[in-house]
């Protein structure tokens, strides 16, 4: 079968969720976190596969950063875009693309962009290397209170600093399968200018993640 003639698929997923108190499964139909979300599959560069969708989210029970100690919850709302294409074989390329349109947040817009290289090359076709970068934008708003919030009312002041940069994460992968259904994969990331301050030092964080597939 030619793959590069398989008819373009489309498709739209729906999600309802409980949020904030709601979580407790008492108000979740009448404040829910919803999310509708429309993809397509595309068959591009000589018919390899990519994935393109498009959504929309809303969450209506939603803790504001400066009110964090208080009952008082707001709407949030936001969209956003993501992407994987494959270019190569061997090689797939992503992207996302994230903004909030309503709501008080510490970041308003937040995009990444990176790349996996499957393991054919060295012999573990279900293996893949991967490297990605991201960049979370401060909001208006963090930006003017940041300095001088005092939520709690202890004449501290909660964040303390004036946000003068966006965060940014650089992220290494490797994913290693012990098995067709079990995979490890190590990661290591390093953030520099964490929650939008450029004057403390960059983290380094090293993780590792599970994954079972039946």
């Amino acid at each position: 079968v030619n793959e590069s003639r398989k008819p373009l698929t489309y498709g739209i997923s729906i999600g309802v969720f409980g949020a904030g108190p709601a979580a407790h499964y008492e108000n979740t139909f009448s404040s829910p976190f919803s999310i509708v979300q429309i993809e397509t599959h595309q068959r591009l560069f000589g018919g390899l596969g990519g994935n393109y969708r498009l959504y929309f989210w809303h969450n209506a029970r939603s803790t504001p950063f400066n009110n964090v100690l208080d009952s008082t919850v707001e709407e949030r709302a936001g969209w956003g875009l993501s992407v994987d294409q494959r270019v190569s074989e061997a090689v797939v390329l992503f992207a996302r693309y994230g903004k909030e349109t309503k709501g008080r947040v510490q970041f308003d817009r937040a995009i990444t962009a990176g790349a996996e290289i499957g393991g054919e090359a060295w012999g573990r076709a279900l293996d893949a290397v991967g490297a990605a970068t991201g960049i979370l934008h401060t909001s208006a708003e963090f930006r003017a209170d940041a300095p001088t919030l005092d939520a709690d009312g202890d004449t501290t002041p909660d964040f303390g600093y004036l946000p003068d940069a966006s965060e940014k994460v650089y992220e290494i992968y490797y994913r290693y399968h012990v098995s067709k259904e079990f995979a490890l994969t190590p990661d290591f990331q390093r953030i520099q200018n964490p929650g939008g301050n450029g004057a403390v030092d960059g983290m380094k964080i090293i993780g590792l993640r599970a994954q079972v597939t039946f």
